[in-house]
């Protein structure tokens, strides 16, 4: 990877100033561009040093999205970064896990002043039923180390007015839900990883189960009709919430079933948030 530019150092310190006390439980590294900030984290993640890895890109060339879609980005339109967290040893494999980084995104983007904020099931914020940021998580093989994942993050700070985005229906940008010009990108990020940084030590001792109130508080398809979309087929049922693992409850015509994160997609069955 080339060196840091003289505006990724800039941004690096500006960062740390708005991290304060937190930045040294950070290990920062903001590059102008790369081909996937998840990628780099889970193909060679950095030796463990007690602290928190976090890789910045201004832009990526092949970000990666759930179900293997590519995570658009352009220029100065988007923060995009991944963090590689380490749990304890001998903890379990997180369950929830980007449930609760969502939770985190939302509570952060609160805090920045943002109203309308939702949470779609696995992985997506949403702001008045638009989508504002994508969550990808990945596990690193354990091999006899403790448990690890590479969070994702992409969140649309401005985008430009001819932006397309495949798939997509209904898209939002920080801009635009803050009715204001968003704060600079060390700000954000900063503001963005003192909350992971405070919900994940609750995660980290008291699992999913702790969060999972302050989740369903947030959950755009409470109580409404959903289509689920995987490799075997489509279900239907009404959104009943999560469990403690993380799992969907979807009320059918045979009870209520859990689904797993996996490769599916929830789409809704009547007018409401996408």
């Amino acid at each position: 990877m080339p060196p840091p530019t003289p505006s990724a150092i800039a941004c690096t310190t500006e960062l740390a100033t708005c991290l304060g006390a937190l930045a040294h439980d950070f290990a920062i590294e903001w590059v102008a561009c790369c081909d996937s900030t998840n990628a780099r984290l889970v193909d060679a993640p950095p030796a463990d040093d007690g602290r928190v890895h976090v890789l910045v890109a201004d832009r990526q060339t092949a970000g990666r999205g759930r179900r293997g879609r590519q995570w658009l980005s352009w220029e100065g339109a988007s923060l995009t970064f991944s963090l590689l967290w380490r749990f304890a040893p001998g903890a379990p494999a997180p369950a929830g896990l980007s449930l609760a980084a969502g939770l985190a995104l939302a509570r952060a983007l609160e805090q920045l002043g943002v109203d309308g904020v939702q949470l779609k099931w696995p992985n997506d914020v949403l702001v008045h039923g638009d989508k504002l940021a994508g969550i990808l998580v990945e596990l690193l093989p354990v091999r006899g180390r403790p448990p690890a994942a590479v969070i994702g993050i992409g969140l649309n700070l401005r985008l430009p007015a001819d932006a397309a985005i495949p798939e997509q229906t209904g898209v939002a940008d920080l801009a635009g839900a803050l009715g204001a010009e968003p704060p600079s990108r060390p700000a954000l990020l900063g503001a963005i990883l003192g909350e992971f940084h405070r919900l994940f030590e609750t995660y980290s001792s008291a699992g999913f189960p702790a969060l999972r109130g302050a989740w369903e508080q947030r959950n755009a398809f409470a109580d409404l009709p959903v289509a689920i979309r995987g490799e075997s087929g489509t279900m239907h049922g009404t959104c009943m919430g999560v469990d403690d693992d993380g799992a969907l409850l979807l009320r059918g015509e045979d009870g209520v079933q859990r689904v797993l994160a996996g490769d599916v997609s929830l789409r809704p069955l009547m007018d409401g948030p996408r």
